[in-house]
């Protein structure tokens, strides 16, 4: 069987001497966005998933608060916020008792032209906006333990609210399995205790397509903790371009949401590891593979799961590239360290052995303010996933090649049977390859 396989604006061609019911071609439906975040609010706000509508609620003289995703997220919650309004209307909110809160979690806080840009100039004008700095003790709460150990600080207007309303959007996540959900209260609105030991979970290869990641289970539940009455989620492309929205119970949106853009947009359901996967990038813009891209080193992760391991990986690239990362190995001063900043700290790490990553991720005594000490956890962090993905794509032989055909009959020859299985993704750059895509619950 022949199969044309795009790259950039060329096809390469396949030529695999197997039955076909050995051939997974798998790609994910990746559709063209076709609506506005306010038109597709507009067409589900009253017909909310397991909760009455907001318009339903008893609010007068009760606290309000509206979470927002932060400057790193593309929401545009200002296309929202003014059907939010309209539906507190008739519940007998008064404006002065609505606060609009930025969900920073550990980022940098957001500047006042950031703010008006996510909620609008209006809104940052008429109410009391709120950008949340996790590294202020002053301005968190402490709610109690949860079930798995996690010690719960959220933000006071969060913890105080009668009724807490969220937007923010479901995409693959890294570390989360996906955005949405709860995933706004932590680490969105969590004070730094309470993110760090988040954090402390994400260090696997990649979950992305995870619904149930260590992190995820965590922010659950906190988030279950702390509460959301009315959760607004769109799903969307990392970039942003929106595909449908769902709103009601945050648990129950999240679910339906995850499971909406696995079948409809990002997955692609392939079965069990195969012994072979060819990927390409695909049909948009080609560029030079790096190993020493994130991007692309995300990508070739998630290209590699749905290969055995033992098995081999073919990448198609514009060039032959060798698999040859070779990890630091160079133990940390820690005073000199301390010292450096954030440019020198982060060109640090790469040189540093695998066990002083991971030390160091772990150390919670920098004397540093706590903005400085979260911002090298992020870094830490994502050099101990780089390292990780390093590993995970090692356990099988990689192949970056031009000529994947040539490519795939040596591996095959090294077989030596012909009851090999092969999974071929066309366009690997925008398609999350999965064993199964996920299934949202009967009751959520």
């Amino acid at each position: 069987m022949e199969i044309a396989i795009p790259f950039g604006s060329e096809r390469k061609t396949l030529t695999l001497a197997l039955p076909p019911e050995n051939v997974v071609l798998a790609q994910s439906k990746n559709p063209a966005a076709s609506q506005s975040w306010r038109d597709a609010v507009r067409a589900v706000i009253r017909k909310p998933i397991g909760v009455p509508p907001i318009h339903a609620a008893h609010l007068r003289g009760k606290r309000v608060v509206v979470i927002a995703d932060d400057w790193a997220r593309p929401t545009p919650a200002y296309e929202v916020i003014p059907l939010i309004l309209d539906e507190l209307k008739p519940t007998g909110v008064e404006r002065r008792d609505i606060t609009f809160i930025a969900a920073s979690g550990m980022h940098d806080p957001m500047s006042r032209d950031e703010l008006t840009r996510k909620l609008g100039a209006e809104i940052v004008r008429d109410y009391r906006c709120i950008v949340h700095d996790a590294g202020k003790p002053e301005d968190v709460v402490f709610l109690g333990i949860t079930p798995n150990g996690t010690p719960v600080w959220v933000n006071r207007c969060v913890a105080e609210a009668d009724y807490t309303i969220g937007i923010s959007r479901i995409c693959p996540h890294e570390t989360h399995g996906y955005e949405g959900g709860y995933k706004l209260i932590l680490p969105g609105v969590s004070g730094y205790d309470t993110i760090a030991r988040n954090h402390s979970l994400n260090c696997a290869a990649d979950y992305s397509g995870t619904p149930d990641s260590p992190s995820r289970r965590d922010a659950n539940d906190v988030g279950a903790l702390v509460g959301i009455d009315f959760l607004i989620n769109g799903v969307t492309k990392h970039e942003g371009q929106l595909f449908g929205v769902f709103c009601g119970d945050p648990m129950a949106v999240y679910r339906r949401g995850v499971e909406f853009g696995d079948r409809e947009i990002w997955g692609a359901e392939v079965g069990k590891p195969a012994d072979i996967v060819v990927a390409s990038p695909g049909s948009a813009s080609v560029g030079n593979f790096s190993w020493n891209s994130r991007s692309d080193l995300l990508m070739f992760t998630r290209i590699a799961r749905v290969a055995k391991e033992g098995g081999t990986v073919i990448f198609l690239a514009r060039q032959e590239t060798s698999f040859d990362v070779t990890p630091g190995s160079q133990m940390a001063d820690d005073a000199a360290i301390e010292r450096l900043d954030r440019h020198e700290f982060t060109k640090a790490l790469a040189d540093l052995a695998f066990s002083e990553v991971v030390r160091l991720h772990e150390k919670r005594t920098w004397p540093l303010s706590a903005r400085e000490v979260m911002w090298r956890m992020r870094m830490l962090r994502d050099e101990f996933l780089r390292r990780r993905r390093i590993e995970e794509i090692g356990k099988r032989r990689v192949i970056v090649t031009p000529d994947p055909d040539r490519a795939v009959r040596a591996a095959l020859s090294a077989t030596g049977s012909t009851e090999v299985r092969i999974i071929v993704l066309p366009e690997a750059a925008t398609t999350l390859a999965k064993e199964k895509l996920y299934r949202a619950p009967e009751n959520g």
